[in-house]
């Protein structure tokens, strides 16, 4: 979706885009889901002023699933997720003000962060049919890296799908490229962050169907 692609160039045009790669390990693009949140709150009747009373709620697809599944009790996500909003700053760990005033998205909206192995809540018998546990939550890239063991610094996973995406973990350095890769948040255990260096190609499988 990229309705926000005029946003972002206004931003870079401004010069916010190396405050916003310092903080997040992100460049400015629709793909991320800050920008989005803006356009929402702007072009939904009446968004604004349920965010204002705190009747507003917003998260990547996990938020929205733990959600559901436990029947509204837990709000949450993890640090992976977290790191693709462009609202994250990955190094302190935390939802961040000069991002938050810059999208002019209000905190009150935002999920409570928690590690990858984690509590994020009992599922409500009334959906699954049983009350069971909800311990663990990673974004799709950083699954695959744990997916593929590669847990020390320079190990490196490429997965083909819809789109192609190379992840290396980085260890406790968040490292800054100078190419264009993204820095991201590879998982985050008792409460210790793992990053990782991300180059996309966001459009791969989906060409050859």
């Amino acid at each position: 979706d990229r309705r926000t692609a005029a946003h972002c160039t206004a931003l870079k045009e401004a010069g916010h885009e190396p405050m916003v790669q310092a903080k997040t390990g992100l460049l400015l693009d629709p793909y991320f889901s800050g920008t989005k949140v803006a356009w929402l709150l702007d072009q939904v009747d009446g968004a604004r002023a349920l965010a204002a009373r705190g009747d507003l709620a917003f998260g990547t697809i996990d938020a929205f699933l733990i959600w559901r599944l436990t029947g509204g009790k837990v709000h949450a996500t993890d640090a992976t997720n977290a790191s693709r909003t462009l609202l994250f700053n990955i190094h302190t760990q935390s939802w961040d003000e000069d991002l938050l005033a810059l999208l002019d998205v209000p905190a009150s909206l935002l999920p409570d962060v928690r590690d990858c192995a984690d509590d994020f809540g009992i599922t409500s018998a009334a959906v699954l049919g049983a009350a069971l546990p909800i311990a663990g939550v990673a974004g799709d890239q950083q699954a695959a890296l744990v997916g593929q063991a590669c847990f020390e610094p320079g190990m490196l996973k490429s997965t083909y799908g819809t789109g192609c995406f190379v992840m290396m973990n980085t260890g406790t350095e968040a490292l800054t490229s100078s190419n264009k890769l993204l820095s991201t948040v590879a998982y985050r255990l008792h409460g210790q962050a793992t990053y990782a260096l991300e180059g996309s190609i966001f459009v791969a499988g989906a060409a050859v169907q």
